[in-house]
């Protein structure tokens, strides 16, 4: 790590929202950057601009990008701009440039598009052949150009890495995998396990992305089989009765749901719940599954983003195939009826994240700074 305080832009078509996963990063970078006596601004969507249309501001969002980023840069000299996804392209493609490039990847768009289209299959959304041909060969192509035309590409897990060595994004020496991390003094403070007793959560935007649908599905079949659990839904970003209106009428008394909320709030909710249903089809990373795992919150989770480097099914969580409301119910009910297990999960899952903290993401982000310029430099 360098000893010289760097000046850094992160940038990022995000909402300024520190309750959102991908702007919360920026925010906790920056925190991290600062205690360490480095400069760090951050460049989000209010300052990016771009029209309303989420269709063509995608194709056309690099050249708003990179016209924010011009602004700072005719005001400060930074030494590193990372800029996440197909915003940095217009960025990294200058030549004669004097700051080094991070193309950041908060997760691969391409292998989230895979997903779009198998929701597609499974009849969860409609995906036309315009949009089918549209955003790959806007958005899509304007990712890959942007990690080839930056110093070097950051990622969040390794299958996005083998993704993008498979596609010759970069070669392996230009490519780092830094995890998220979890704020020190919820690892420092240990919860207590005569708080829970809340039943089942889930916390992130009420999303496909998210498996919603299998969620709905395997709550329907526990109460089928006369399992009356609750069920409390964290920050799914759209009206109560959205949320609500998924379930069956005689499912929506059991059926709670909390705005987005700040990280200590959230943190209480991993505290007194009992089990995490964390069923995505695809993530980037899945910063609530560290996070709940962090507060010893046993977890049913599909091997997406960050789970096959960090979860040991049966060791320290249970691991149940993608689109799966079958697997998801049969592992509650596991769970449910072994408090025993619980207990031992949840805290083998503490472990297992204990030095996951974002401190050591910053060290290690600041590294992969300091070889940017170095490579930059030479």
């Amino acid at each position: 790590m360098t000893d010289r305080p760097l000046s850094i832009l992160l940038a990022g078509d995000y909402p300024p929202d520190p309750t959102l996963g991908s702007s919360k990063v920026f925010y906790k970078l920056q925190e991290e950057f600062r205690a360490r006596g480095h400069d760090c601004d951050i460049v989000f969507s209010d300052e990016i601009g771009g029209p309303r249309s989420r269709r063509i501001r995608q194709a056309v969002a690099p050249w708003f990008a990179a016209a924010a980023i011009r602004r700072r840069l005719d005001l400060k000299a930074y030494d590193v701009v990372d800029v996440a996804s197909a915003e940095g392209l217009r960025v990294a493609a200058l030549r004669h440039r004097r700051y080094a490039v991070i193309s950041r990847s908060n997760g691969l768009e391409h292998l989230n598009y895979q997903r779009m289209l198998e929701d597609h299959e499974a009849g969860l959304v409609r995906k036309g052949w315009m949009r089918r041909v549209w955003y790959p060969v806007t958005r899509l192509s304007q990712i890959a150009m942007a990690a080839r035309s930056a110093d070097r590409l950051l990622l969040l897990n390794e299958g996005d890495r083998r993704y993008a060595l498979e596609h010759r994004w970069k070669r392996d020496d230009g490519i780092d995998v830094v995890p998220h991390g979890v704020s020190d003094h919820f690892l420092s403070d240990p919860p207590a396990a005569q708080q829970r007793g809340q039943g089942l959560l889930f916390c992130g935007s009420w999303d496909h992305m998210k498996g919603i649908a299998y969620l709905v599905q395997a709550f329907e079949q526990l109460h089928a089989r006369g399992r009356s659990m609750n069920l409390t839904i964290l920050g799914p970003g759209v009206d109560p009765s959205i949320v609500i209106s998924a379930f069956a009428p005689h499912l929506r008394p059991f059926v709670r749901v909390i705005p987005r909320a700040a990280e200590p709030q959230v943190i209480e909710a991993y505290r007194a719940h009992d089990v995490l249903l964390w069923l995505s089809t695809y993530e980037g990373f899945g910063l609530v599954l560290l996070e709940a795992m962090s507060q010893g919150l046993p977890v049913v989770a599909t091997p997406v983003g960050c789970v096959p480097s960090l979860l040991r099914d049966g060791e320290n969580g249970l691991i149940i195939p993608r689109r799966s409301p079958d697997a998801a119910s049969a592992a509650v009910e596991r769970l449910m009826d072994a408090p025993g297990l619980r207990l031992s999960l949840g805290a083998a899952a503490r472990c297992a994240v204990a030095g996951m903290t974002w401190a050591q993401t910053a060290r290690r982000t600041l590294d992969v700074y300091v070889q940017a310029r170095e490579g930059r430099a030479a």
